[in-house]
């Protein structure tokens, strides 16, 4: 039960409310206790002792001492204080206290000033019991000074009677609207979570729908995230089909045709030995494309696992570029196409492995012999930029239109079928491959293709410190 999420936010709402309570409750204490609260308490106590003694001190007229003693002996015990009778010099002429050694106060200024002064006074005595005391006049020789002892507030029963009910009060209050806000809250936020459950339960199943952004920030944060995974995994279901269907395309061909010269041979069909000898090379033909499949495939797989390793070391790329280019000037000679090589500089290294590189360039150059036609040209440009080093193989070739760009580098992906290369066309995986193994150089491939001007593909690796 405590897990749930309703259950701690209450839980928490209950916590801070009961700590605020806490913190007003120790605010109040302390308040009370800074407060001048027992100086107006210890004033009040002297006017009631002033209304209780001085009408007896008056009644004494000639002040005797002894006189004055006796009143105050007589009166001391019926008030909770102390009276104390002055000469105009301030000396003591009677005390109610007389005898058991109490400090005096003292006196800042004249009696005078003091006597038309309205605030009590206070000070502690040599047993550091703390006095109010004020002064009055009786006559011109003599004055009275009236002092009670500190009151004690009775704090637990200040905070009882005054805030212990309304503070219990507003706690049960507060815990009440605590647990509506708790359901509230929890309703707010686990709605779109129940939400984003369930169509995460449907993901395995292909059918997750776009969950709307509802909820406070993190939660929608979590939808935008939920629907871009959503996205993207039926994406990879949507591109695990295509290639399935893609793979069972490119075999079906080769398959069909090892499959019927085969059967040819074996059935006599095929007698001469001319005939048998083009059966053999079709099927020959058809097995090694069948191997390049596989083999591509296997390379690819390896390359999205992240399972194939690669040899990087510091390296030049001209003399990459250079084998590949004599790799390939023969095939460009017999279909009267010309290569053309410059920006050539012994400076371009980069930390890569040569094999793979090479495997770019060729897939690159291959591809743009294929597609260009007789009495064409291909430049191929070497050069650094912005500590990059940047390779361009542009053909004068019929070029991509614009829709299909962005499709070229996806796996089995092939410009229409009408288009240049016959029977030597790949199956669509070669630039994937070299999109593939330049990523995994920190580089990246791209394409720009004007139709009828021919296209160019530029490869960026970073240069070697």
């Amino acid at each position: 039960m405590f897990n749930s999420l309703r259950t701690r936010l209450w839980f928490t709402y209950t916590l801070l409310i009961g700590l605020v309570l806490l913190v007003v409750g120790i605010g109040v204490t302390l308040a009370v206790i800074r407060s001048d609260l027992p100086l107006r308490q210890a004033n009040s106590n002297l006017q009631l002792f002033r209304a209780g003694i001085l009408p007896y001190l008056q009644n004494v007229a000639d002040m005797e001492p002894k006189r004055l003693q006796a009143v105050l002996s007589n009166q001391g015990s019926k008030v909770n204080g102390r009276v104390l009778v002055l000469n105009a010099q301030g000396h003591p002429v009677a005390d109610s206290l007389d005898g058991q050694g109490i400090s005096l106060p003292e006196i800042m200024g004249s009696l005078e000033e003091a006597a038309a002064t309205d605030a009590p006074f206070y000070y502690r005595d040599n047993n550091n019991i703390v006095w109010y005391y004020s002064v009055h006049a009786v006559n011109k020789a003599h004055y009275i000074i009236l002092a009670v002892r500190r009151p004690r507030l009775p704090l637990l029963t200040i905070l009882r009677d005054e805030f212990v009910g309304p503070m219990v009060q507003a706690g049960v209050i507060a815990m009440l609207v605590s647990f509506i806000l708790s359901i509230l809250m929890t309703r707010w936020v686990t709605s779109p979570l129940n939400t984003i459950t369930k169509e995460a339960r449907q993901v395995a199943t292909g059918e997750a729908r776009p969950i709307p952004l509802k909820g406070p920030k993190e939660v929608r944060n979590l939808a935008h995230s939920f629907n871009k995974m959503a996205m993207r995994v039926q994406k990879s279901r949507s591109s695990q089909q295509d290639f399935i269907a893609n793979v069972s395309h490119e075999l079906k061909t080769p398959l069909t045709a090892i499959q019927g010269f085969t059967q040819a041979i074996l059935d006599g069909t095929v007698t001469s030995a001319e005939d048998t000898h083009n059966a053999l090379s079709v099927i020959a033909d058809e097995s090694e494309r069948m191997h390049r499949l596989v083999m591509e495939l296997l390379a690819l797989a390896r390359l999205d696992g992240e399972m194939d390793e690669f040899n990087k070391k510091r390296i030049a790329v001209n003399p990459l570029v250079t084998a590949s280019v004599k790799k390939f000037s023969p095939l460009a000679e017999k279909s009267n196409i010309s290569i053309q090589v410059n920006g050539k500089s012994q400076d371009d290294h980069i930390i890569g492995d040569a094999d793979r590189i090479t495997q770019v360039l060729n897939n690159l150059l291959d591809n743009a012999i294929k597609f260009t036609p007789a009495g064409g040209t291909i430049q191929l440009h070497t050069g650094c930029s912005d500590g990059m080093l940047i390779i361009k193989i542009k053909d004068s070739g019929l070029g991509i239109p614009r829709e299909e760009q962005e499709k070229i580098f996806e796996r089995f992906y092939q410009v229409e079928k009408s288009r240049p290369g016959g029977s030597s066309r790949g199956v669509g995986l070669g630039l994937a491959i070299s999109k593939k193994i330049v990523e995994s150089h920190h580089g990246e491939i791209s394409l720009t293709s004007f139709p009828g001007k021919g296209s160019e593909f530029v490869v960026k690796l970073p240069l070697s410190e």
